[in-house]
């Protein structure tokens, strides 16, 4: 009957857990001292007033140096334009812990640094305290009906986390005569709003708060500093692998048009719901196939599949190159995250697909583009095509020179780089043809092409003009510039 009962028991304990696993840390900042502190005061065993202070609070353990930095003392150096700095020769910021004796008060200015020589202030900014998991039991992920992204469950759940009982016990370190206690400061509930999606949550933090109290001794106050808290990143895990998660759908467009089709090493953007909890760059020149912690896998129309590179990634939106050697037809597109597929889609491929950056970002309006003005001796004077004032671009007017100037409008683009020839490339401007002195690939930016256009004097004062543009008889996407 026990043992039947027992298994009835684990019957009814779920088999796995889901949780939003969160990285939380610790911060604190405005350290000072300015109060008495009799803490490795001149004795036989110590020589000098200074120590190292570690803190004991509710995100981890003491630490040699960097929880709880005070300033520098060691050496005071001036340049010879007047300006002072304090250097440390032994690399640590430490304070006076021995404010108590008389040969380390005021105005013994040299101990000191703040509010008239009475106090310590550290000036290494923002320290952290430690930093710990928090597992949050969660739903799996799902699709509210009608929804294109997965807005229900996984770390959506999540909407804030907080920390009571917060708390920093200062001491100054020393492995010969053991740690002293300063002094302990009791912090009001910290507080971090959330706004995860199913797969986490990005970083974001609470405000500062300053010490609601002490402890040991209650009074005077001898030590002061701000705590705050931050949720570096949250990630949803699904450690038995339980959840039966929906894949999302993906629109793959030209990154220049936001538009279709797409052509080999060429720019494009996918469009999806909710893929990443994560928000990245590239930090270097190489691309990587990994960003955010996803893929991006292209299976073209004969079976060859390839990662992408990738220029940005967010959980709506990612911009990347399509993988050189991509076959035309119809290509699979799917993002991963590990092994698994979370959202798939197609692409149109083919082998030229001309699309002109616009100031606006839609492939629509004034050119992203940039008038050169070459005079007899070569030298060369450059003007952008736009000019944007808080995030909106208007165009700005190109001055095409004198008559003794050639002048080059200079068009960036991408789907471009498979011409079968620069003879292939067709451009006019105000219905006027002209003269393609280059069109291929960009030399600085992966997936980028450049077209090379020598206007005709007769447009000066055209006003705002039309830009067409056809590559192996594909038209591109018309934009303007406005020459005066």
């Amino acid at each position: 009957m026990l043992l039947r009962l027992l298994l009835v028991i684990v019957s009814l304990a779920p088999a796995f857990a889901q949780v939003c696993r969160l990285s939380v840390a610790g911060l604190n900042r405005e350290r000072k001292v300015m109060g008495p502190v009799s803490a490795e005061c001149p004795d036989p065993l110590h020589s000098a007033p200074f120590g190292n202070w570690g803190v004991t609070s509710n995100f981890g353990g003491k630490l040699n140096g960097r929880q709880f930095d005070g300033w520098c003392h060691d050496i005071r150096i001036c340049e010879n334009d007047g300006a002072c700095r304090n250097v440390c020769r032994d690399g640590w910021y430490e304070w006076n812990s021995c404010t108590t004796n008389a040969r380390f008060q005021p105005p013994n200015c040299t101990l000191y640094n703040a509010k008239d020589c009475t106090e310590q202030a550290s000036t290494t900014g923002i320290n952290v305290l430690g930093t710990q998991t928090a597992d949050i039991a969660v739903s799996c992920p799902s699709a509210s009906p009608g929804s294109a992204s997965l807005d229900r469950g996984g770390c959506n759940d999540v909407r804030n986390y907080s920390r009571t009982n917060n708390f920093m016990s200062l001491y100054e370190l020393d492995p010969v005569t053991g740690d002293e206690l300063i002094q302990t400061m009791y912090f009001p509930a910290l507080l971090v709003d959330l706004k995860c999606n199913a797969w986490g949550c990005p970083p974001t933090g609470s405000n500062w708060l300053a010490p609601l109290g002490y402890d040991s001794p209650v009074s005077p106050a001898k030590v002061f500093a701000e705590m705050a808290m931050v949720v570096n990143s949250g990630t949803f895990l699904d450690s038995g692998n339980v959840c039966r998660i929906p894949q999302l759908s993906v629109q793959a467009v030209s990154s220049a048009t936001l538009a279709g089709p797409v052509a080999p090493d060429s720019l494009a953007t996918l469009f999806s719901g909710d893929v990443t909890a994560l928000t990245e760059q590239p930090t270097g020149s190489a691309l990587p196939a990994t960003l955010g912690g996803i893929q991006v896998r292209v299976t073209d129309a004969g079976g060859t599949a390839r990662l992408a590179p990738l220029l940005y990634v967010s959980p709506r939106q990612i911009n990347m190159v399509v993988p050189a050697g991509t076959r035309e037809g119809n290509a699979a597109v799917a993002i991963l995250a590990g092994n698994t597929t979370r959202a798939a889609g197609t692409m149109q491929i083919t082998r030229v697909q001309p699309g002109i950056f616009t100031a606006n970002g839609q492939g629509t309006g004034v050119a992203a583009a940039a008038g050169i003005r070459v005079a007899a001796d070569g030298t060369q004077t450059s003007q952008l095509s736009f000019t944007c004032v808080d995030g909106v671009c208007n165009a700005a007017p190109l001055d095409m020179g004198s008559s003794a100037e050639q002048f080059v409008l200079s068009l960036y683009g991408t789907g471009i780089r498979g011409i079968s020839g620069t003879d292939a490339v067709r451009a006019t401007v105000n219905g006027l043809q002209t003269q393609v002195l280059y069109a291929g690939r960009q030399p600085t930016f992966a997936g980028l092409d450049q077209v090379n256009l020598l206007l005709p004097k007769t447009l000066a004062g055209a006003g705002m003009a039309v830009v067409q543009l056809s590559v192996d008889g594909q038209s591109a996407n018309a934009v303007l510039v406005w020459l005066r």
